[in-house]
């Protein structure tokens, strides 16, 4: 009776355990989204022609590249894949994945220097690491995650109807 007992509990635990883990936003929703994001930020001209977003996640590259012949605000955009953090400098919009969370506030600050957007993958990078922009599921919805001090220091302004529908992280100094 113990033992049922026991692996009833260990088994409730699991259970429970599972279900608080954070929930990630699909990636083919997030590259919808940011397209989206971008086309809404009233410095979009610094972004050039085509748009260059560059990435560490093949995971992202590949959703990405599943969106061919789509626009953003009528520009073609195109996506590389990153090597290191220094690449940062080579584009205006970047999308960090979670390997690469222990550089977010380095990446940050190069961007920051190169007017670069910063997206990431996980909401820390956004609340902690210098990033401006992620995602995360809240009652099974997506939710954009917005930091408008890193933004602004990226040279993004987003106007205020956006905002009130994103969860703000950061204020303005």
């Amino acid at each position: 009776m113990k033992n049922k007992l026991f692996f009833s509990v260990i088994v409730l635990v699991m259970l429970l355990s599972v279900h608080s883990m954070a929930v990630d936003v699909p990636f083919d929703v997030q590259t919808k989204l940011m397209l989206k994001i971008l086309s809404m930020d009233r410095n979009f001209d610094r972004f050039g022609t085509p748009v260059k977003i560059g990435s560490n996640s093949d995971d992202f590259i590949k959703a990405m590249n599943a969106l061919k012949g789509m626009t953003i605000s009528g520009k073609d955009f195109v996506v590389e894949k990153m090597a290191s953090p220094d690449d940062v400098a080579k584009f205006k919009v970047v999308y960090i994945g979670k390997s690469w969370a222990a550089n977010y506030s380095a990446i940050s600050a190069k961007a920051a220097a190169s007017q670069c957007l910063v997206f990431c993958e996980s909401e820390d990078g956004v609340a902690n690491g210098g990033a401006s922009v992620s995602f995360k599921v809240v009652d099974n919805t997506p939710k954009i995650v917005v930091n408008i001090d890193n933004s602004k220091k990226q040279g993004t302004d987003f106007p205020a109807n956006f905002l009130k529908v994103t969860v703000i992280v950061g204020g303005l100094n």
